[in-house]
């Protein structure tokens, strides 16, 4: 069953065509990973399916059916550098999602506060960059909502902090939500993954299941991701 259909998208801006014809399905249950370099249009997708910017054409059906507010409610959003108030102590951040999101789960919460070791007394300011990473992905997974966009939520994090968040990733239960995740650190994470996305110059390259390409091609992802983009130029 798919949560989230996606029909000849498309989006530009001037002078440039940063999406043209994407046609995807997300099935629940499932993690996705939308793979692609930088600048490739992984950003503005999971915008647009956010609700934060506005396709030029094309459409996005959302869970249920749900058009507007409740579309974009049904959506939680990483983006690739979320940023807390500077007087923002960690223990706040879950509070402000409390108070913002009616799909709040205080159970959620705790499981990843703990999963995720995070330091509730805290200046968020004052955290790593890995810790910093950790918390965003806690308050977006403190949701308990239908689908999960995650922009690059292990880019420039030690292996440890990418342990623990690869562990959280997992950690949702995955019966009636799913999570798109958008990376270009291929090898760290597709072994998690259950299909995927290859997305270059706002244009999907691949769209396929990890089992056919594991099995059939008889390839791990990061493989088929380096024969695909060997010969694709990005912008």
């Amino acid at each position: 069953m798919a949560l989230l259909t996606i029909k000849n998208l498309e989006k530009r801006y001037p002078g440039v065509k940063a999406l043209s014809d994407i046609n995807m399905e997300i099935e629940a249950g499932k993690i996705v990973g939308l793979l692609g370099p930088n600048m490739s249009g992984k950003t503005t997708l999971l915008k647009t399916i956010a609700g934060m910017l506005s396709p030029d054409s094309g459409e996005i059906i959302y869970p249920n059916g749900a058009t507007g507010v409740e579309a974009r409610q049904a959506i939680s959003f990483l983006p690739d550098n979320m940023v807390f108030p500077s007087w923002m102590k960690v223990r706040d951040a879950f509070r402000y999602y409390e108070d913002m999101y009616p799909d709040y789960s205080q159970k959620n919460a705790e499981r990843l506060i703990e999963l995720l070791e995070l330091p509730m007394n805290k200046n968020i300011k004052k955290l790593s960059k890995g810790m910093k990473e950790r918390v965003s992905l806690a308050v977006t997974f403190s949701r308990d909502t239908a689908v999960y966009l995650l922009d690059e939520p292990l880019g420039g994090i030690d292996p440890l902090g990418k342990m623990k968040i690869m562990e959280a990733i997992l950690s949702v239960p995955p019966e009636n939500s799913s999570i798109l995740l958008s990376t270009h650190l291929v090898k760290d994470v597709e072994n998690v993954f259950d299909s995927v996305a290859f997305i270059a110059n706002g244009e999907l390259a691949y769209n396929g299941d990890c089992e056919d390409i594991r099995e059939k091609q008889g390839k791990t992802i990061e493989q088929l991701y380096l024969e695909v983009f060997q010969y694709v130029q990005t912008a």
